[in-house]
């Protein structure tokens, strides 16, 4: 029940800013892009690594 609620205030799709204004956002963006990776999933690493650059997000490393 408590899950529904948080999806019905999501009025879009969660962008690569609003995940990195959370606590430990950074740190799970740049986790993602290895998974993707991982997963032979280049061209959606690029993309998330491309709009963390444009944000400036990418000079926080871990």
């Amino acid at each position: 029940m408590e899950l529904r609620s948080v999806t019905a205030s999501i009025d879009g799709p969660i962008s690569v800013a609003d995940i990195a204004a959370q606590s430990g956002g950074i740190r799970a963006l740049h986790r993602r892009v290895c998974e993707l990776r991982s997963m032979g999933l280049n061209f959606a690493a690029n993309a998330i690594e491309n709009e963390m650059a444009a944000l400036e997000l990418s000079q926080y490393q871990l």
